[in-house]
């Protein structure tokens, strides 16, 4: 039987909350002490009208529950030496003793957005928000939740994600105005103070037990070589967001998804203060996923074109030093020049806000940068329709593959035989 730290009582003894929010750092156990909870919901039942709870179980992508979460959840049952009371399907898992459901639905699917219809079903009693810092829209977060109202027992939207920053509606509708700072382990936390959620943060100092000596000594290297990744992956804290960003709407996903068409690599160059910046990118249906790939100084073409040649995938850069791409041409990759025509950094800027845009968490410098990279403003203090020169060496990268491969904006090859030859 699962024994949930102490920091998860109130989930067990809590009777009035609507909102569950439940946050944590790397490691800290949450979506393991989170399931299990759920699992256990499904043996409640008022005594005197029977009901039980019928659970909406979501992510923003699943691409099959049968596959994924299923077996993951099931793992928990198991461990909680419950299995015998349950049984699956492709897409729930069915309490047979109370007749209790955990449905499991992505709310975007290969067949569009499926919002509607979750939130049409009937009798939900608890709405599960997993990895709600994939979520970017806030009216599909409110049709779900406020559908759920079943009379006679308990209602909760149980919320699960890593704290991402302070553009996330869920950070402005339960904590921005209403909230206090914890001191963790020398990090101000932000915790929600909000009458209507009860919110549980827990970090990897809650979940010691269960931690390898591996993964201690990153953490320890993390919090030793960068305090701020640490601040915010490892304990927790919700970032800053720089006033007058450019992107306010953008989610994080675990990976970048292999379903992914037209995936191709933007290319940035720098060398001794400005790194080289090289990002792979790729769309579904609307939505446009990034993953970091290198971002580093000092990297002649050489290097450059060996770390991209693995890829095996085309290439879009910036176009300002030909004889660079030729070099890396050269040695195999399939690189091509973007067209920066005037007004090309707003027209790549408006052809990402027009789509969903995805970032995997291993990119921590595109995230950084997506927070600092802001609207420059004229000589009385108003913004203008151009982004501040900093902070964009990973954005450029992005906008170069938006205006090479989605827009079509490539140069023609240049004939640079001479400067070899001479």
């Amino acid at each position: 039987m699962i024994v949930p730290q102490e920091i998860y009582h109130p989930l067990y003894e809590d009777k009035e909350k609507f909102i569950i929010l439940i946050t944590g750092g790397r490691g800290s156990g949450k979506s393991f002490n989170a399931s299990t909870f759920i699992e256990r919901l499904t043996f409640e039942m008022t005594p005197v009208e029977k009901i039980v709870h019928q659970i909406l179980y979501t992510r923003y992508t699943m691409v099959s529950a049968g596959m994924s979460i299923i077996p993951e959840m099931m793992e928990k049952i198991d461990l909680d030496g419950t299995t015998k009371y349950f049984k699956t399907t492709k897409t729930d898992i069915v309490n047979k003793m109370t007749k209790s459901r955990i449905m499991f639905r992505g709310i975007k699917t290969s067949s569009g957005n499926q919002t509607a219809k979750l939130k049409s079903i009937q009798g939900i009693t608890t709405f599960v928000c997993d990895e709600a810092e994939e979520w970017t829209s806030e009216d599909e977060f409110d049709k779900i939740m406020l559908s759920i109202r079943k009379k006679g027992i308990q209602n909760r939207i149980i919320i699960i994600m890593n704290p991402c920053d302070s553009n996330h509606f869920i950070y402005k509708k339960y904590i921005e105005k209403t909230h206090k700072l914890v001191e963790i382990d020398g990090v101000q936390v932000q915790i929600s103070t909000h009458p209507n959620v009860l919110h549980i943060h827990t970090t990897y100092f809650d979940n010691l037990e269960n931690l390898s000596p591996e993964f201690l000594k990153e953490v320890e290297d993390i919090k030793v070589s960068n305090p701020e990744k640490y601040g915010h992956v490892v304990i927790g804290r919700w970032a800053d967001v720089a006033e007058g960003a450019v992107f306010k709407k953008w989610g994080i996903v675990k990976e970048f998804p292999q379903e992914c068409k037209k995936v191709g690599i933007g290319q940035d160059f720098g060398f001794t203060n400005d790194p080289s910046a090289a990002v792979r990118c790729g769309i579904i249906d609307n939505r446009l996923y990034v993953d970091e790939l290198f971002y580093e100084t000092d990297m002649l073409s050489s290097a450059i074109a060996n770390r991209l040649k693995p890829f095996s995938m085309k290439v879009f850069a910036d176009s300002q030093d030909p004889r660079l791409i030729q070099e890396i041409k050269n040695r195999g990759v399939n690189i091509c020049p973007v067209d920066k025509f005037p007004g090309s950094i707003k027209a790549g800027i408006d052809k990402i806000k027009d789509m969903e845009f995805f970032v995997t968490e291993r990119s921590y410098n595109i995230i950084t940068e997506l927070r600092k990279y802001v609207w420059d403003k004229d000589k009385d203090g108003n913004y203008i329709n151009e982004p501040v020169d900093e902070y964009n060496h990973l954005m450029d990268a992005i906008r170069y593959y938006v205006l090479g491969c989605l827009l079509g904006r490539i140069l023609k090859p240049k004939d640079l035989t001479g400067i070899f030859t001479h």
